[in-house]
């Protein structure tokens, strides 16, 4: 997560490392809260940028799964949502989703990029929601993501290893269906 080593300078080092330990793919996410603390001011520059950390992934020769949200937990408070979302209606179709959306839509593998997997909604089974909300709000965010220009496949990770989003299984399902399990 290019946050969690704001550094850039290091991005390439750390990219170049992961691939030589044999890697050829990571994952990463997108801290909401912190490039848009304040509801609509939005910041992708310095070290919330994207771009320096999707050059370093391809110089290294490494893909990237993005997975930015909205919800994301990353034993981050409230999963990385800011908290002004908490006093609106639709948060999940507003500028900072918007606009990492875009950006990440100009890094993908079809557009020269490294990015060749989206996970739509990392954490979307952490919450105590009724199956339908989830459902309904996982379909909500792939509208609005391929709406975005994201075309690459959909993943998720389900931790619950109940079969939640694997291919074909409801509405809101994924192309390549994951288990993750914590010890």
């Amino acid at each position: 997560h290019p946050w969690r080593l704001p550094s850039p300078g290091l991005w390439l080092d750390i990219s170049q490392k992961i691939k030589a330990m044999g890697f050829n793919a990571v994952c990463f996410y997108v801290y909401w809260s912190l490039v848009e603390g304040q509801r609509g001011e939005v910041r992708f520059d310095g070290v919330f940028t994207l771009d320096g950390f999707f050059h370093a992934a391809s110089e290294a020769g490494i893909y990237l799964i993005a997975r930015p949200g909205p919800y994301m937990n990353a034993e981050v408070a409230a999963g990385g949502l800011p908290g002004w979302t908490l006093r609106i209606k639709d948060p999940l179709s507003l500028s900072g989703e918007t606009g990492r959306r875009k950006i990440i839509a100009d890094a993908q593998i079809t557009n020269g990029g490294p990015v060749f997997m989206y996970d739509t909604w990392p954490g979307i089974n952490d919450t105590d929601f009724p199956a339908r909300l989830n459902r309904d709000n996982m379909v909500h965010t792939q509208r609005l993501v391929r709406k975005a220009g994201i075309v690459v496949p959909f993943m998720h990770n389900d931790h619950l290893a109940q079969g939640n989003w694997a291919p074909g299984s409801e509405p809101g399902s994924i192309d390549l269906y994951a288990i993750d399990a914590y010890p």
